[in-house]
């Protein structure tokens, strides 16, 4: 893609972004209130660059959650009780979501915190992927989510709409600090770069720096009660800035938000909730620009799907 495409491309996310900055609790040229303080919050790694100006991209949407049951498809995924509590999958056990000979012996008697962890979140990923639901929140839900949803709120006026056909449901399961080891070792600090976060998927990462296209905008939308704190996603308020703040949401809202040029990561979940939360992006059929075919990896049809608006 030539230079000129990819600054059309920032050019035109940054336009979107800002024609909804009214709906956020401050406006662009205002100092933004005070948060309260969370437990475990990220520190600062280096001083706030002064040339980059203080500012959020984030519009919360909402979505009818008896129309769209999420939570429940995710439970009968799982083969979940009713009652229970995707936020207690933490006090699982790894060999309740695998078939028998998928954790070796030798593992599942492994009790160490970060292994069992780790082990945990493979499970309920692998049950997640191999589900007849995953096939339901792919054909059905996540194209009425872009269309009814993402397309009349923020994207309205595009004829079509470019989104990702297999968006991830995530598991970030909780890992509170229970002993003075664990208390005295915890600094709540952002990883390095390049680091991975216990029990994660990732470190600390743009998504440019994996190849996704400028004119990307990234959902965040979580399936369990509510986000905030250390079981949530942190995200800078601009590119470079090093301002982390978790999404603090509920069931039935997402979050849009700028997840190609502003760094984000999930420090260890230190809550007593784990979160459970689907991913995806979308691109405005305007600013939608074939990759060379060499490029496999972000083709239409392939990792991208369409969906026809009615304007």
């Amino acid at each position: 893609r030539s230079a000129m495409a990819k600054l059309k491309s920032r050019v035109w996310l940054l336009t979107l972004l800002s024609q909804h900055s009214s709906t956020l609790s401050h406006s662009l040229s205002e100092t933004p209130p005070p948060r309260p303080a969370t437990t475990g919050a990220i520190q600062h790694q280096r001083p706030l660059p002064e040339a980059v100006p203080s500012r959020k991209h984030e519009r919360v949407l909402t979505f009818d959650t008896d129309d769209l049951p999420l939570r429940e498809l995710v439970t009968d995924a799982l083969e979940c009780n009713a009652d229970d509590d995707l936020g207690k999958l933490h006090l699982c056990d790894p060999a309740d979501f695998c078939e028998p000979g998928k954790i070796r012996a030798s593992q599942a008697g492994t009790r160490t915190p970060l292994r069992r962890v780790e082990l945990l979140r493979r499970a309920l990923s692998t049950k997640w992927k191999m589900s007849p639901q995953k096939r339901v929140w792919e054909r059905d839900y996540l194209p009425r989510i872009v269309r009814d949803v993402v397309g009349p709120e923020v994207m309205r006026g595009e004829r079509e709409l470019i989104y990702q056909r297999s968006p991830m449901l995530r598991f970030h399961v909780a890992w509170p600090l229970e002993s003075e080891e664990d208390l005295a070792a915890y600094d709540g600090k952002i990883p390095p770069v390049g680091g991975k976060n216990p029990g994660t998927l990732a470190g600390l990462h743009t998504d440019a720096e994996y190849g996704h296209p400028s004119g990307e905008v990234n959902f965040f939308l979580p399936v369990t009660s509510s986000t905030y704190g250390t079981n949530s996603l942190y995200v800078e308020g601009d590119a470079l800035r090093g301002d982390f703040e978790p999404f603090d949401l509920k069931y039935g809202e997402m979050t849009m938000w700028n997840g190609n040029s502003c760094r984000h990561c999930s420090p260890r979940n230190i809550s007593n909730q784990t979160r459970v939360s689907f991913d995806f992006r979308v691109i405005p059929g305007s600013a939608w620009e074939e990759p060379p075919k060499k490029k496999g990896s972000f083709q239409l049809g392939s990792y991208y799907m369409s969906e026809k608006l009615l304007l």
